[in-house]
């Protein structure tokens, strides 16, 4: 009985729904009808004035406008100038407005005609696209490219939408791991290339270039889900909320591209080149960077959790209010890098170099930073409890209200470092790290600085 009545609400719900469409439908229709019906009274209202209206104007126009200032009995002397010269007065704007008139069909006629141009470029496009030679294809992109780049919205939206098509059917799958592959649209079982096919190249050239993605519906990013991509030349492309999830992006070059938004969750981006990227609230969640280079890079607001970076080059990259909480990071290049609030609990850092990186507000609970580097590091309000920071360098650092609860400093150097400020340091932290009369410690510790471990 529940079954039944669970299906009577969905069918209702259904029904109201299909209701309301149906009802919008009809207020669009009223509409039209309504605006068609205006323009065509419009238009006979103004051809009635015209041939009702100017002739009057023409004969009895200037007795109206001047007639104080003529006179019927000596019309023939000076009054016929005045009436002579308001005739043709109107009859000049008759045809200043029979030009306008004519203007507007012509400028109708021009996009008519242009849009059947487009349909004719379109359709040939199309024709070269399924094309079994790559040069005939590639022509094919190119003329889809200019379409994408001159053609009003619509078009444009059209063609960017064949090549997106076309690339998903092109290009192959990724495979699960680097040294398989799994079938997909894309060629057929192999090893998986190093590059894409040209083709594939032309279309991502021609789709990602920021004049192409201009007249493109922003309602329609770019999907390229699940593909292999390895070594795409995609210098400079706007790859603006791109849907790259799970994509193989091994050594592709991303020199400048613009990733606003775009999904990059398990996305292999081993080798990768991001120099000067803009990732701004990406979603990069286990993405693998494996020794990419993101130095100079902008992953503000950024979702980096459980991403692999073994190795990455960060340096100089912005990274405020970032979040690579469990992120491997193992050797990564941090220098200069700017970290402010972002969130880093349980992420990997060993051996990282942090040297001069900015972690103001940031959360390192229970981060692992044996071995790193954070020589003239800002860690000013950081949060490190429960973090390892055995054998890290911490000379220079600002560590003014940084929360060192339950922090291991097994053998960290504090040289030249003033913990004056900071919380919850203890005076088994204290004797367990390298210090020295540089070292300022809170006044409520009082051991012998120099001890080490």
């Amino acid at each position: 009985m529940r079954w039944l009545l669970r299906w009577h609400k969905q069918r209702k719900a259904a029904w109201q729904a299909m209701t309301k469409l149906e009802q919008r439908r009809r207020r669009v229709r009223r509409k039209n009808r309504a605006r068609r019906f205006g323009m065509i009274t419009l238009f006979i209202a103004g051809a009635l004035a015209l041939l009702v209206g100017l002739p009057w104007l023409v004969w009895r126009g200037p007795y109206v406008f001047d007639a104080k200032y003529i006179d019927r009995k000596a019309l023939a002397s000076g009054s016929a100038a005045l009436v002579t010269g308001l005739r043709t007065a109107v009859v000049a704007f008759t045809a200043a407005l029979g030009a306008g008139i004519a203007l507007l069909y012509t400028a109708r006629t021009y996009r008519l005609t242009h849009r059947g141009q487009i349909t004719d470029r379109f359709t040939k496009a199309l024709e070269r696209l399924g094309s079994p030679e790559i040069y005939v294809r590639i022509g094919g992109i190119l003329a889809l490219e200019q379409i994408v780049q001159d053609a009003p919205e619509q078009a444009a939206t059209d063609a960017a939408r064949v090549l997106g098509h076309f690339i998903r059917h092109r290009a192959p799958r990724a495979a699960p791991w680097p040294d398989t592959n799994t079938p997909g649209t894309g060629p057929g079982p192999g090893p998986l290339p190093d590059e894409p096919a040209a083709d594939v190249q032309a279309a991502l050239t021609a789709l990602t270039q920021t004049q192409s993605r201009t007249h493109v519906d922003p309602r329609e990013p770019l999907n390229l889900h699940g593909l292999h991509l390895a070594g795409a030349n995609l210098n400079q492309a706007d790859l603006t909320q791109a849907n790259l999830s799970g994509a193989t992006l091994t050594g592709a070059n991303l020199y400048e591209a613009t990733l606003t938004g775009a999904s990059l969750d398990e996305a292999m981006l081993l080798n990768a080149s991001l120099y000067a990227a803009t990732l701004t609230g990406a979603d990069l969640y286990t993405a693998t960077l494996t020794g990419a280079d993101l130095r100079a890079a902008t992953l503000t607001g950024a979702d980096l959790r459980a991403a692999t970076l073994i190795g990455a080059n960060l340096r100089a990259a912005t990274l405020t209010d970032a979040n690579l909480s469990t992120a491997e990071m193992t050797g990564a290049n941090l220098q200069a890098a700017t970290l402010t609030r972002a969130k880093l609990e349980l992420a990997t850092l060993t051996a990282a170099d942090l040297h001069a990186a900015t972690l103001t507000r940031a959360d390192l609970t229970e981060a692992n930073l044996h071995g790193a580097t954070l020589t003239g590091a800002d860690l000013h309000a950081a949060t490190l409890n429960w973090a390892n920071l055995c054998g890290a360098t911490l000379t220079r650092a600002d560590l003014t209200g940084a929360d060192l609860h339950g922090a291991t400093l097994t053998d960290a150097r504090l040289l030249h470092t003033d913990l004056s400020t900071s919380r919850s340091f203890t005076a088994g932290q204290a004797t367990s790290a390298i210090t020295d009369q540089s070292t300022i410690m809170p006044s409520h510790l009082y051991v012998s600085v120099g001890s080490g471990a």
